[in-house]
Order: C-alpha cells, then structure tokens, then sequence
C-alpha cells in the first residue's frame, strides 16, 4: 500500500505528508538539514513544518538560538483520530436533534471524489447483514488503490457475509480462512471490463465507477434492490466458482 494514501485521508497535504516522512528518520534537526531532503523552499519548509506542529505531529525545541525540529511518535497519528471520535461522538446527539426529520419511501444520494466512494462503501458494510455485488473487480484495484482491502477489512470484522460475482483475480486474503467464511466468490470473464462494481444490501443499491472520474449513488428502494438482485443472480448462474 502506498504510505501516502492513508495520509492524505488523514487530512495532510501533499507537502506535509513529504515534510513529515523526511523528519521521521532524522531525529531532532535544523530547518536547514530538513531541507535538503525536500524539493521545496525553504520558507515553504518552515511554513508546513509549523502546520504539522499546530496539528501535533512536530515538536519544536529552542537550544542557543536555535530551532529544532523532530516527528512525534506516529502513535499520534492515532490518538489524534480518537480525539476527534470522543469529540464528534460528544455532539451527535445534538447534531441529530437539529436535522429535520423527514421520511421518504426511496431517496438517492451522490457521491465523487475518494472520500465520497469511501462514505459509500461504509454505508454498504455499516449494519450486519447478507451482500451481494459484483462488476469489474481488478479496474476497482486499479483506481481505488487500498480501499477494497480496507473494504475487505471492515466486512470480516462486522462478519458480514457476501456473495461477490467479479472478474477473475487472485489476492491473497482471498485464501485467508476467516475471509472465506464470510465470502463466496465466483469468476465470470464478461466483468473484466465491466466500469462499476454494485452492491446490493438490505433495500438499497450502492453503485460506483471503477474507470474515469470517481462517482457513486446510493439508492434506497425496495423494488429497484429486488431487481438488481434479479440481475445478479443471472451473473451468479454464470460465473464459475472459484477455486481458492
């Protein structure tokens, strides 16, 4: 997995993300030596540098006159997330008690970019219950970097169980013990160039794009989830079943 994709979740910039994985070996240094493992200027170092230290990933020192720089402890990485849970967790039900209760039979909801198809995929593995999708497996590999495996992640531990018609591929958590319990899989080879993956769960549909820009809808409607099922339950009797 690429280090910088989940940093960037986090909320750090491209430049911080550099500044901060050239301090993390060095150790308590001098603006200037932190600058020589960078390509950026020296006013733009010291700048990001101070953003780090105001988000408590950087420590700043004062010995003689001068400046010193060192990563904290990449633990705080965590502890900050947690931090930022208790906070939002402290405010739900306030925030819950301000937004208008309306109930609709069916409502549709966009989503683009990353963060956006990453909302959705929680929402398709937030309550425990039977899966089904398929589509274009290895082209989701290829634009959604370590989501699917991240997605993979959350559903086993949820113990979710899924049915999962994709083109064929061969990863290695496909041959985990727990991941099989949870998941039946079967290869179909019209999906190797199928531009969506598409889940259904509960009453909703969850739809995304695997080439070109990120987009993804979820749709809540029980006869439009009844027909996708329908029309994956054809590609089921098609696909072979995989030998893991």
């Amino acid at each position: 997995m690429d280090i910088k994709i989940p940093l960037k979740e986090y909320g750090l910039s491209e430049k911080e993300i550099d500044v901060y994985l050239a301090l993390l070996p060095l150790g308590s240094v001098t603006l200037q030596e932190i600058a020589k493992r960078v390509d950026f200027p020296r006013t733009t170092v010291y700048n990001t540098l101070n953003y780090l230290s105001q988000k408590g990933l950087v420590s700043k020192i004062v010995s003689k006159g001068v400046t010193y720089f060192s990563a904290v402890d990449p633990s705080k990485l965590k502890d900050n997330i947690e931090e930022r849970k208790r906070l939002i967790e402290s405010i739900l039900p306030e925030l819950s008690g301000m937004k208008k209760a309306i109930s609709y039979s069916s409502n549709v909801e966009i989503y683009e970019g990353f963060k956006g198809i990453y909302s959705l995929v929680s929402d398709v593995f937030k309550v425990k219950q039977q899966v089904y999708y398929f589509g274009g497996y290895k082209k989701s590999l290829d634009i959604l970097k370590h989501l699917p495996e991240h997605a993979s992640t959350m559903r086993i531990e949820r113990k979710i169980p899924v049915k999962i018609v994709i083109d064929p591929a061969d990863e290695p958590r496909f041959h985990n013990k727990t991941y099989q319990k949870y998941t039946e899989i079967r290869f179909l080879d019209s999906l190797e160039n199928f531009p969506a993956m598409i889940f259904i769960y509960g009453n909703k549909v969850a739809m995304m794009t695997v080439r070109g820009e990120l987009v993804g809808i979820i749709i809540s409607n029980k006869e439009f989830a009844e027909a996708m099922k329908m029309i994956f339950d054809v590609y089921w009797s098609m696909g072979k079943k995989a030998k893991l």
